[in-house]
């Protein structure tokens, strides 16, 4: 996004002011790097505590995975907000690098960003379903989903989502020149107008702005109203055996039962947890792309460029959000995960 087109002047239809543009931007940029500092820190604890619990129950690989694409969310999310601060003009004319800062920050933090939040989506989606499937088959899952397959599912995921950012870079084009102006050669670094390459670069555009977005959250709303409905028809059988005699005086395979009951109701309710807080994180992408299909106006070089701007960042922000507060659910929701994770900060 280059900073001089905001100022283009528009005098037909509706606006944003440009005030209040730059003061809520600042706002939220301070919250970015406030946030982002917590979830950088919360997802390395996340990665720490995963590795020292192991990989005997495959729902710990898909967490694990999460929390390495939530931590690379939340860096290229940062580097983004970072990209506009007057410190990396002065990085880019330090090493001789010409180029828009606005498509610097696009290359370097929007399109990486575009790909690992895209995996994050994916890999909430395969949680939610991997916990279907361990509710409507509880006994043939462990034999459909082992560590081999989920394994290969969370590298083909990862491919996936972060595959097309290649797409975004080819159109880029970079080269050498002798700069007569400051007398010194310089790095530039461009976008081809190449029309094979900005296709390219559009299909890499749609599938992380329509196609991505709308596949993983119908497949999280899906499988969480599951998961919620069979939580709730559950709730009478807790109910009778929590009436039940003291688990002394009850029959040694129905304690076992009400443990693995116990413990299954506590991981779906964890999954449907970090699947509700990514749909509400997520709704407002959703609705910021359906809103630009209707308003010629909602886009870059319309009159209300300052407010798309403004909402993306917005977005930017409830996108770390939910990369960031996993650690708080599977501290508050896993016993294990908690005594792990007081076990490694009692020792730092």
């Amino acid at each position: 996004m280059n900073e001089t087109a905001f100022n283009v002047p528009s005098n037909q239809g509706i606006t944003f002011p440009r005030e209040i543009f730059y003061n809520v931007r600042s706002v939220i940029m301070f919250f970015v790097f406030g946030i982002g500092i917590l979830g950088v820190i919360g997802n390395i604890l996340t990665i720490i505590v995963y590795m020292r619990l192991g990989f005997s129950e495959t729902i710990h690989m898909s967490y694990l995975a999460l929390a390495v694409s939530d931590l690379c969310t939340i860096i290229s999310t940062m580097w983004c907000s970072m990209c506009y601060f007057p410190i990396i003009k002065i990085f880019l004319n330090r090493f001789r690098i010409a180029t828009d800062v606005g498509l610097f920050g696009n290359y370097t933090g929007v399109w990486p960003h575009l790909g690992f939040s895209k995996t994050t989506a994916f890999i909430t989606a395969w949680i939610s379903l991997e916990r279907c499937l361990c509710v409507v088959f509880p006994i043939k899952v462990k034999l459909l989903i082992t560590r081999s397959v989920t394994k290969l599912v969370l590298i083909i995921i990862f491919v996936i989502g972060c595959g097309p950012v290649v797409f975004a870079y080819s159109g880029v084009k970079a080269e050498w020149r002798f700069d007569p102006l400051r007398n010194q050669t310089r790095f530039y670094i461009f976008g081809d107008v190449d029309k094979d390459l900005n296709l390219l670069n559009r299909f890499a555009f749609v599938l992380y702005g329509a196609v991505y977005p709308v596949f993983s959250w119908v497949s999280v709303i899906m499988c969480t109203s599951f998961l919620i409905i069979k939580l709730r028809r559950s709730a009478p059988w807790r109910k009778r055996n929590v009436t039940d005699p003291p688990m002394e005086t009850i029959h040694r395979n129905q304690v076992h039962e009400r443990r693995i009951f116990t413990r299954t109701n506590r991981v779906t309710k964890t999954v449907v947890i970090v699947a509700i807080i990514f749909i509400v994180c997520s709704f407002p992408i959703s609705l910021n792309l359906f809103y630009s299909f209707f308003e010629r106006e909602y886009s870059i070089n319309g009159n209300l460029r300052y407010l798309i701007i403004l909402n993306a960042s917005f977005i930017l922000l409830l996108s770390e959000i939910n990369s960031s507060v996993n650690i708080i659910v599977f501290t508050v929701m896993g016993t294990r995960f908690r005594s792990t994770l007081l076990e490694i900060l009692c020792r730092k």
